[in-house]
C-alpha cells in the first residue's frame, strides 16, 4: 500500500529570528502515531513552520502531497488559503484539511467559498483528524466523523452534526516534546531562537461567545494533562535552552494546582537557567492566588506583569458576546 505524504501548515509568526515551535502540528502528529495503521501508512514531512512567501513555502514540498493539514488563525488564514489554492490545482488529488480557531463552527459557507477545501474540522483536533487519515485510506466520504464538515465526493458539502468526545483524560494525547517530534527542528534550523507553547490544561468555565477556549460554552469543564507530563515538558525545554515559554491556559492560576506549575518552573530555571521567561493569560477574576504566583514568577525574573480584564464597558457588548465584568470597585481593590 503506498504510503500517503502528509504536510503540517503552521504558520506562526516570526519575531526577528524566535520562532513558535509548532504546537498543533507536533500534537496531530504524536497522536497519529498511537494507530499503528497509520503510523504504517503516512509518511510526515517537515513541518512548515513560519510565515513566509507563498513561493518559499511552496518549495518546499519536496514530494506531491497527498493531505496538506492547515493549523489556521488569524495571523496566517490568508496565507494558509493561497497556500491550499495552489496546492490543489497543482495536485487536483490532494485532500485539504482545514483546523483551528479561524475555521468557523458552522464551515458549509466556509467549504463554499473556498472550494479547494475538502475537510473542516471544528474544536479539538486530535481524535477527528486521526478519524480523517484512516478514512482517506479508503475513501473520500467522511460521513459519520465527528466534528467535521466536508466535501462529498458527488460535490455536495456535509456537515456531521455529532461532536468528538472531550477526553478527560489528556495524557491520551501525547507530547509532541516527549515524543521527539521538534529534535529535527532544533538541529536543522540554528538560525532561528525557538520558543515553546505548552497546555497544563483544556477549556474554561466562562461562556464568552467570541472565545476559542470554553468554545461559546461548549468546553466548560477543566480537563487537564498531569503534572508528570508538565514536568517533564518543562525539564525538555529547559534542556534545550529555549528561553521564552507561553502557556496555553484559559485562566492560569485559578487552580490550585497552578502554584505548582509556578514552582516547577522557578525549580527547572534554578538547576538549568531555563526557561527564563514564562507568559500565561491569567484568570480572568484575579484574585490573591493569581497575586502569588505572579510574586513567585516575578521574583525568578520569569515575568514582568499580572493582568487584569474587563472586555468592554458596554452593558449590549457583555449581554451579546455572554461575558460578565467584575465589580469595578473589586478591579480597583485589584
Amino acid at each position: 500500500m503506498k504510503r500517503l505524504n502528509l504536510y503540517f501548515n503552521e504558520y506562526n509568526l516570526l519575531m526577528g529570528k524566535a520562532a513558535y515551535l509548532p504546537l498543533s502540528s507536533g500534537l496531530l502528529h504524536s497522536y497519529l502515531e498511537t494507530d499503528p495503521k497509520l503510523a504504517d501508512a503516512v509518511k510526515v514531512f517537515p513541518y512548515l513552520f513560519h510565515r513566509d512567501t507563498p513561493q518559499r513555502i511552496l518549495e518546499q514540498y519536496r514530494e506531491a502531497p497527498d493531505v496538506a493539514a492547515f493549523s489556521v488563525s488569524m495571523w496566517n488564514e490568508s496565507l494558509s488559503l493561497e497556500i491550499a489554492k495552489t496546492l490543489k490545482q497543482r495536485h487536483p488529488g490532494v485532500l485539504i484539511v482545514f483546523g483551528g480557531p479561524q475555521v468557523p463552527f458552522q464551515s458549509n459557507a466556509y467549504l463554499t467559498k473556498h472550494p479547494f477545501i475538502d475537510v473542516a474540522v471544528r474544536s479539538e483536533g486530535e481524535l477527528a483528524f486521526a478519524a480523517v487519515l484512516s478514512r482517506f485510506l479508503e475513501s473520500r466520504d467522511f460521513q459519520g466523523i465527528p466534528s467535521v464538515t466536508y466535501r462529498h465526493p458527488n460535490g455536495s458539502i456535509v456537515r456531521v452534526e455529532a461532536s468528538s468526545p472531550q477526553v478527560d483524560d489528556l495524557d491520551r494525547f501525547p507530547s509532541p516534546y516527549l515524543t521527539g517530534k521538534y529534535d529535527g527542528l532544533l538541529r536543522d534550523h540554528p538560525e532561528f531562537s525557538f520558543q515553546a507553547i505548552i497546555e497544563t490544561n483544556r477549556g474554561c468555565p466562562f461562556n464568552c461567545t467570541f472565545c476559542y477556549w470554553g468554545q461559546g460554552g461548549l468546553s466548560t469543564k477543566y480537563r487537564f494533562f498531569s503534572m508528570d507530563r508538565i514536568r517533564a515538558q518543562v525539564e525538555w525545554i529547559a534542556r534545550n535552552k529555549i528561553e521564552y515559554v507561553f502557556n496555553a491556559d484559559s485562566n492560569f492560576g485559578m487552580l490550585p494546582r497552578d502554584m505548582d506549575i509556578a514552582v516547577v518552573l522557578v525549580e527547572t530555571k534554578k538547576k538549568f537557567g531555563f526557561p527564563q521567561k514564562f507568559r500565561s493569560c491569567y484568570g480572568k477574576n484575579s484574585d490573591e492566588k493569581i497575586f502569588r504566583i505572579s510574586k513567585l514568577l516575578s521574583e525568578s525574573e520569569m515575568l514582568k506583569s499580572v493582568t487584569l480584564a474587563r472586555q468592554s464597558n458596554d452593558e449590549q457588548t457583555l449581554e451579546n458576546i455572554g461575558r460578565k465584568n467584575i465589580k469595578l470597585s473589586t478591579f480597583q481593590s485589584l
